[in-house]
């Protein structure tokens, strides 16, 4: 990480010579957050201070190859990263700062949750990971607690997190690493042979199924259970939740949350969906059939976020179990209780909790 890498015309700058330092958003083991304004033009962001003494050499470059996927994920729908300096003591990392809370959050607070809500959140999620993909990085942990809104219009959604992104390049076509969050993953992820971008379409297929009816599709109380139910991957759309939803939005699940790798659908598809097209077209309305879903679904999420609330996880393990440890730069662009959680991990984060079954962000983990 160079001395003073980022935006053009910081280069050779001290971060202090660019930014102005304000209030703290969170603080833990590692590191500080801060709101920060860019002296130039007043733009806002969230800086994360990082004493470098504290970190070990393998850290240091997770952080510089989570730095240089950042840089490359310059789309609306991911969270931005400004800039990056490298003093003799200290890291500044300077993110975009999100103000609209986390996707579930926010579903918690709507009056109605629809099909059409549903999908516009699908659409936006799949623009990014279309860019992504198309820039050969593969997030690996898409999950709804990695998605947040801009600001408090709530209307842009942003993926972040990615400290388990891959950058894929000539040499490295596929992945092997088994990491991920075990109720997200896809069943390829959890096995010995090498997996493609198509992981994170699998993902994408659970978190429609959890936003549709609450909870989540593959869960048992036991984790070793949960995997081989993942591994199956087998579900079902229940009559008494999913008897009102549309064949259109279990279709789109059905082929996103498919075990054959082959044919399950890519990006493309999945923006080209007659029932995502159909619910997100400005001119349509949704279905009166609809309008109580949301009142009964979003007592669900409110009971899921009291339970995560509670769970902290940003660790993972490489396929021979053994331990590492991810410190997510991104994680800045939350607002201040998910950074002050977030900051708190490398210490914190090393006991998995079991999650409840409604609970749709369980442990960020690999698998035995």
């Amino acid at each position: 990480m160079g001395n003073a890498s980022g935006t053009p015309g910081t280069k050779g700058k001290r971060f202090h010579d660019v930014w102005d330092v304000k209030e703290k958003l969170g603080s833990g083991s590692f590191g500080v957050v801060r709101r920060c304004i860019r002296k130039k033009d007043k733009k806002i962001g969230a800086v994360k201070i990082i004493k470098k003494s504290g970190l070990s050499e393998k850290e240091l470059k997770n952080l510089e190859r989570e730095t240089a996927i950042l840089y490359k994920a310059d789309h609306p729908n991911c969270v931005r990263m400004y800039d990056a300096y490298d003093s003799k003591h200290y890291l500044y990392l300077i993110m975009e700062l999100c103000e609209g809370g986390e996707l579930f959050d926010a579903i918690t607070e709507e009056e109605q949750f629809n099909e059409k809500k549903a999908a516009e959140v699908i659409k936006q999620i799949a623009l990014a990971l279309q860019y992504l993909h198309a820039h050969d990085i593969v997030h690996r942990d898409l999950k709804p607690e990695n998605v947040l809104y801009s600001s408090e219009a709530k209307k842009t959604l942003k993926l972040m997190d990615f400290g388990l992104a891959k950058a894929l390049d000539a040499n490295d076509s596929t992945l092997e690493t088994r990491c991920g969050t075990l109720h997200y993953v896809a069943p390829e992820v959890l096995g010995r042979s090498p997996y493609t971008h198509k992981c994170d379409l699998w993902s994408l297929g659970v978190i429609l199924y959890v936003l549709l009816c609450g909870y989540l599709p593959f869960y048992h109380d036991d984790r070793t259970m949960t995997a081989k139910l993942v591994r199956r991957g087998t579900f079902d759309f229940d009559e008494e939740d999913w008897g009102h939803i549309s064949k259109g939005a279990k279709d789109l699940i059905s082929s996103l949350i498919c075990k054959d790798v082959d044919k399950r659908i890519d990006t493309k598809d999945v923006l080209q969906d007659k029932w995502l097209l159909s619910h997100t077209q400005p001119e349509k309305k949704v279905k009166k059939k609809h309008k109580h879903f949301g009142r009964v679904h979003s007592e669900r999420f409110v009971k899921t976020n009291s339970t995560r609330k509670k769970e902290k996880s940003l660790f993972a393990l490489n396929e021979d179990q053994e331990e590492k440890t991810y410190i997510s730069i991104d994680a800045v662009a939350q607002n201040s209780t998910q950074m002050k959680r977030f900051v708190d991990n490398v210490q914190d984060e090393k006991k998995i909790e079991k999650s409840k079954p409604v609970d749709p962000t369980p442990n960020k983990t690999t698998f035995e």
